[in-house]
């Protein structure tokens, strides 16, 4: 709930006016001191050249998960979708080891299609690390999708 403020009166304005003018004339900063920008400000760049600056830098980090035939998380959830759409559907309702096959058959997608299956695990890590609480992976490998072979 907002606090309501008392509207300020000839004599508030007057007392905000003098403790301004004893501040200005009593604390005044020294001309002649030290500089204290250790970082210079560079300018405002132009926008053209921070939009091609972002552009290389895009286009770095496409050419970096080309070469190392990673996809990106949309891809998997792509691969993840078509595996479901074309799974068996008297076996998913089933639910024995649906999850497992899904996930299986989306890496299989993905595989033939020419991305690699340690980058794919690795982005799903990221993706996991991102979204589960620290606490909650205790008991799982840091660095890792836990070892686990799917095919």
């Amino acid at each position: 709930m907002a606090k309501l403020r008392r509207r300020l009166t000839q004599d508030d304005v007057a007392m905000i006016e003098k403790i301004d003018d004893v501040t200005r004339t009593c604390f005044a900063r020294d001309p002649d001191r030290p500089d204290n920008q250790f970082f210079k400000p560079r300018g405002r760049m132009p926008v053209e050249l921070r939009r091609a600056k972002q552009r290389m830098r895009t286009a770095r980090w496409r050419a970096d998960m080309d070469r190392r035939k990673s996809p990106t998380i949309d891809e998997v959830g792509r691969a993840l979708v078509e595996a479901l759409v074309t799974s068996d559907r008297e076996r998913l309702m089933d639910r024995s080891g649906a999850e497992f096959d899904l996930v299986k058959r989306a890496l299989v997608s993905l595989r033939d299609r020419g991305y690699s299956v340690e980058e794919t695990l690795e982005t799903l890590r990221r993706r996991r690390n991102g979204l589960v609480h620290p606490g909650d992976r205790i008991d799982e490998d840091s660095d890792s999708t836990g070892g686990v072979m799917l095919f």
